[in-house]
């Protein structure tokens, strides 16, 4: 069994076609407007094609999410009972497209909070490219069942009492990506992410980028890491873009600069962290530059700051 999420579809209109499909037991995957796109011909195997061939690799059993869909913030989870197939499609503003589908099984239809508690932190629900694949399996079937039931998300031989303690200091994470933000403003946040990134195992390397003087080229920290693979060794190139916000995410400025870095300095993927909250706006923006130049973007803000924090570096916070 594998996870598979799809990314929302921008147009609002077309998003909630999607949807009404899904509840009519049919899950769909656009950039499909005519037979060329149809991936059940061989002669149909090109380049235009290629970064759909990933359709023919869900079986029959394997689980769809599509994210904030119906909206921002919300997202629906089905199991599908058919494998790949392309069919008459639905009718858009811009012509037929969602063409590629699969039949799903109603009866596991769900719909959640994409940061419901109930969900386990391993199960990756933010929105990267137009699709990605959740890899915890066993967490998300989990999760699934937690939802369904509305169980608390208790870690392995956690109490509930343990999980109310931390459900009631959760709000202190808000609290300390604002101290941090006031400790750190522009470049000292910069310092200090570094120091931080430097603490995560697998990490060779941070340029701290943006301490010169001169342009960055959008760039404030580049992260190198290595993994291992077999005998093989991969290195990673990280462009890390730091912005120091109070409030809500609206300024988009951050992602076009990520993009710069990447192209820059050759970067395997992208991240930007800020101390503000996340938005619907950042998040699509991110998602159309990610999908525009095909590497990742992440994003950390607001709260994930503290918890980057705390859990890579945490005698940077705490006297312990």
């Amino acid at each position: 069994m594998k996870i598979w999420a799809f990314n929302k579809v921008s147009d609002p209109v077309a998003r909630d076609l999607v949807y009404q499909s899904i509840k009519s037991g049919k899950s769909r995957f656009g950039w499909s407007r005519t037979n060329k796109n149809d991936l059940t011909s061989p002669a149909n195997i090109s380049k235009t094609n290629s970064k759909q061939q990933f359709l023919k690799n869900i079986n029959i059993g394997d689980w769809i999410v599509h994210i904030n869909t119906p909206e921002w913030g919300k997202c629906v989870a089905v199991q599908t009972t058919s494998p790949y197939q392309f069919d008459a499609g639905l009718q858009c503003s811009w012509g037929t497209d969602f063409r590629h589908c699969f039949d799903i099984d109603i009866d596991s239809l769900i719909e959640f909070n994409r940061r419901d508690k109930n969900i386990l932190p391993s199960v990756n629900l933010n929105p990267r490219q137009r699709y990605h694949q959740i890899y915890s399996v066993e967490d998300f079937l989990k999760s699934i069942d937690n939802l369904k039931h509305n169980k608390v998300n208790l870690s392995t031989n956690e109490s509930k009492q343990e999980y109310h303690l931390k459900d009631k200091v959760q709000h202190y994470l808000k609290e300390i990506t604002a101290h941090i933000h006031e400790m750190n403003k522009g470049k000292d946040l910069e310092v200090f992410l570094a120091k931080v990134f430097r603490k995560i195992p697998g990490v060779v390397e941070v340029i701290e980028n943006g301490l010169g003087g001169g342009t960055d080229h959008g760039a404030d920290l580049i992260v190198k890491t290595r993994s291992p693979v077999g005998n093989l060794d991969f290195e990673n190139i990280i462009i890390v873009q730091v912005k120091s916000f109070q409030g809500n995410h609206f300024d988009l400025h951050a992602v076009n600069q990520v993009k710069t870095g990447i192209e820059e300095y050759n970067g395997t993927a992208g991240m930007i962290i800020t101390t503000a909250q996340r938005t619907e706006k950042l998040e699509t923006k991110i998602e159309e530059i990610s999908k525009d130049i095909d590497c990742p973007i992440d994003l950390l803000a607001g709260d994930d700051v503290a918890k980057f924090v705390i859990k890579h570096a945490s005698d940077l916070v705490f006297r312990v």
